[in-house]
């Protein structure tokens, strides 16, 4: 007989908690993705100004040659750095994995641009192509920062 008291009342002491904690977990803030880094922002933007000079310089001068990339190596060297450094701080904040991963992948882009550059030199008409690829990762990497801007209570829904 005790048993079959104790049944309901356990079941609302139960459901009242199971109630409190969905309550509780629907208020809470749920972080996804890291917190916007005014350093990256400006980071990336240095670079993307230093590869849109880039472009423009090698375009006016009609192209370039493989024997001009001695005079190129000062603006690649200054690009490893950058990234370098923007990839460490993107690694180092959490859950900022997904910046590191667009700046990793812009790494690349510019290694294979200087293997280019060094063998075969670039050529003028190549250049438009060029600048819409950088410029579309750019723009992936300014979306994303931009978006760690909006404050968390002002989501899809509002």
């Amino acid at each position: 007989m005790k048993l079959q008291r104790f049944r309901p009342i356990a079941f609302a002491i139960l459901s009242l908690h199971f109630v409190l904690a969905i309550g509780f977990l629907g208020c809470a803030s749920i972080q996804m993705i890291g917190q916007y880094d005014q350093k990256i922002d400006d980071g990336i933007t240095n670079l993307q100004k230093a590869t849109a000079d880039f472009f423009t310089t090698i375009e006016r001068q009609g192209g370039s040659k493989p024997e001009d990339y001695k005079t190129h190596a000062k603006f690649y060297d200054n690009t490893k750095v950058a990234l370098s450094g923007l990839i460490v701080r993107a690694n180092a904040v959490s859950l900022n994995k997904l910046t590191a991963k667009e700046l990793d992948n812009l790494s690349k882009q510019y290694q294979a641009l200087e293997m280019q550059d060094q063998k075969f030199g670039i050529k003028q008409a190549e250049i438009p192509q060029l600048e819409s690829a950088y410029n579309r990762a750019f723009t992936a990497l300014f979306t994303l920062e931009v978006a760690k801007k909006v404050p968390s209570s002002q989501g899809a829904s509002k």
